[in-house]
């Protein structure tokens, strides 16, 4: 198992990464990844912006073994097959509530996926994502995500395992030390209030610090300005969307897609 001290290069080294995309794609592939087909054309259009992309087959892998339903084996290998996508394992730990022995069991599948060969497609995954991070500052929830995100990195064989928090609102700065991404904001944009928003958040811990907008209909702004007050800012990570439930992300809108990736791209 990785000790903190190990991690810490780790984290600055991704820190000091440009900003990248964080997508939710929690959405069933379809048949030859047809529901992911935008996603993947902008990742196509956009070969220089780096992308997170999260994998959720069912509040988590689904299952304990490698993976056997086709159209994810499919997709989850087209993801992999480019050099700019890095996929992210999904694993619900309910604010610090559900048996550590599930959240356990959810990364060792995740992190055995390596070892599968599924009809000759690559469907590894190279980090997990931690949803429903409790943000309440307790000894009791420190040591439960520390433990879960050490796991993490001890057991994923990625060269570099991205592990990302999502309380989805600010939290405690100790949470950082255990990660190297924390959403500090997803919420629908009537509450996002651009540079006010961010200066909400800790100037030293922006760099590991993701925003994610939901309900982007409600918005006139241009989404190139918004993305980047937020690099301007140091936010690590962004994502837009027009849906309105964060925990039901659903709608990948390739002009929305590209226009947020145009914008990383310009920084």
């Amino acid at each position: 198992m990785h000790h903190l001290l190990l991690l810490t290069p780790l984290i600055l080294a991704l820190q000091a990464a440009s900003m990248f995309i964080l997508v939710p794609l929690y959405l069933y592939p379809g048949r030859s990844a047809s529901a992911w087909s935008n996603v993947t054309a902008a990742i196509k259009a956009y070969p220089q912006v780096q992308w997170q992309v999260i994998i959720n087959p069912g509040d988590g892998p689904n299952i304990t073994t490698c993976p056997t339903d086709t159209d994810y084996i499919y997709a989850i290998s087209s993801m992999n097959s480019h050099a700019n996508v890095m996929t992210l394992g999904y694993v619900d730990t309910a604010f610090a509530n559900r048996a550590y022995s599930l959240v356990v069991q959810d990364i060792n599948t995740y992190a055995s996926w390596w070892n599968c060969n599924e009809q000759g497609y690559n469907v590894s995954i190279d980090g997990i994502f931690f949803d429903d991070v409790n943000n309440t500052a307790s000894s009791s929830v420190f040591t439960y995500m520390q433990n879960a995100a050490n796991y993490a990195y001890s057991q994923v064989p990625s060269d570099v395992t991205p592990v990302v928090f999502n309380p989805g609102a600010l939290a405690p700065t100790q949470l950082f030390s255990y990660c190297s991404t924390m959403i500090q904001f997803e919420n629908v944009y009537s509450l996002y209030n651009n540079a006010t928003t961010i200066k909400t958040i800790p100037s030293a811990y922006r760099g590991q610090s993701a925003i994610l907008v939901t309900n982007t209909l409600e918005t006139t702004a241009p989404i190139g300005s918004l993305v980047h007050t937020m690099a301007y800012y140091g936010i690590e990570a962004v994502y837009f969307t027009p849906d309105e439930n964060p925990s039901a992300y659903h709608t990948f809108d390739l002009d929305l897609l590209e226009q947020i990736a145009a914008a990383v791209a310009a920084g």
